[in-house]
């Protein structure tokens, strides 16, 4: 079920899919920037809000931008969902996006193992953490 669609103003589209018993993949592709950060916030407030959902994926592999209010989301989502007893995690992170967060700091927050210590090597890699 998409809960988001591209519009002329966004270049972003977030699907949720069902993966079990209250466990969804919420995957975002496109840009996930300042234009577009509040679209990823009210589909994942409205997964926190439906009351049967225990845990949150997201699936960053079709992310192509991500700036610091994108970041910001996701760190911010992860500390409100843990607040109210929904595990929120990173499932799937492709290079570009994986090399940001280690950057900045926040990969372990968001659910990624540490960076490795060469994040040359990370470039062309995607992750996939299920």
């Amino acid at each position: 079920m998409d809960i988001a669609v591209p519009t002329q103003r966004s270049k972003l589209a977030i699907g949720v899919e069902s993966v079990g018993r209250g466990e969804v993949i919420v995957a975002v592709r496109g840009e996930l920037d300042c234009a577009t950060a509040d679209q990823l916030r009210a589909a994942i407030t409205t997964l926190i809000n439906r009351g049967d959902i225990t845990a949150i994926g997201l699936d960053l592999r079709g992310l192509d931008f991500i700036d610091s209010t994108g970041i910001g989301t996701l760190v911010v989502a992860q500390r409100i969902s843990q607040q109210v007893g929904i595990r929120l995690r990173l499932t799937a992170v492709s290079a570009f996006a994986t090399r940001i967060l280690a950057v900045l700091g926040v990969d372990v927050t968001l659910g990624l193992p540490p960076a490795r210590t060469d994040t040359a090597a990370l470039v062309g890699a995607d992750y996939d953490h299920r």
